[in-house]
């Protein structure tokens, strides 16, 4: 008797720390996409465009679902000062399944390119299948959020990200008083086969939190 019991209880432990792993790495499928730029941005989510504006102290907030995990990021900014001129910026952040998971600007991940105006591109940069890579994985690195010289809009930016707290930093693709066009991805898992039967990697894999 006493030896079925423990058998009992020690399957009951299995199967419950085999439903917790299943719980604690499951894909997920909804996130929030928040995002700023200096001083004009176009946010696209798979491919289909979801936010567009011309005030960095508005920043616009995108809810969207994962298939199967994956969902591909892509954000276009523009600064509208030419060169030296003006200091381009970009701040996003990526909240998934309600705030477990927290993606923001300045973390590994993410990749830049520079180019042409976006009405003048058309190679389709925002789309799903698009190979990034040869774009340029280590963004440079400004001051975060509600520092620098972006830091007097942050009172104002708060009111609309409110929950959770904005961690993520400014950044561009190299010097920002150098390209006045960016161009922004980054890929949540990974996609399970691409056309002609090749895997897709994922340059931005989840990371995984503690």
């Amino acid at each position: 008797m006493k030896t079925k019991v423990i058998f009992y209880l020690a399957l009951i432990l299995f199967l419950s720390g085999m439903i917790l792993m299943q719980t604690v790495n499951a894909a997920p499928t909804k996130g929030t996409l928040r995002v700023s730029g200096d001083n004009t941005w176009v946010a696209f989510i798979d491919g289909a465009e979801v936010a567009a504006s011309g005030n960095w102290q508005a920043p616009t907030v995108s809810e969207f679902k994962l298939d199967k995990g994956f969902a591909q990021i892509a954000v276009y900014v523009h600064d509208a000062e030419p060169g030296a001129a003006g200091r381009g910026g970009f701040l996003a952040d990526i909240i998934l399944n309600d705030k477990p998971d927290y993606i923001g600007t300045g973390e590994d991940g993410w990749r830049c390119d520079t180019g042409k105006p976006i009405g003048d591109r058309n190679d389709g940069w925002e789309e799903v299948d698009f190979d990034d890579s040869d774009w340029e994985d280590e963004l440079e690195i400004y001051e975060k959020f509600g520092a620098g010289i972006w830091g007097f809009g942050a009172a104002i930016m708060q009111q609309i990200l409110k929950d959770p707290d904005c961690e993520a930093n400014w950044v561009w693709c190299g010097p920002n008083d150098v390209e006045d066009d960016i161009y922004f991805r980054y890929t949540i898992g990974s996609l399970s086969v691409e056309p002609e039967d090749k895997l897709a990697t994922a340059w931005g894999a989840l990371k995984a939190r503690e």
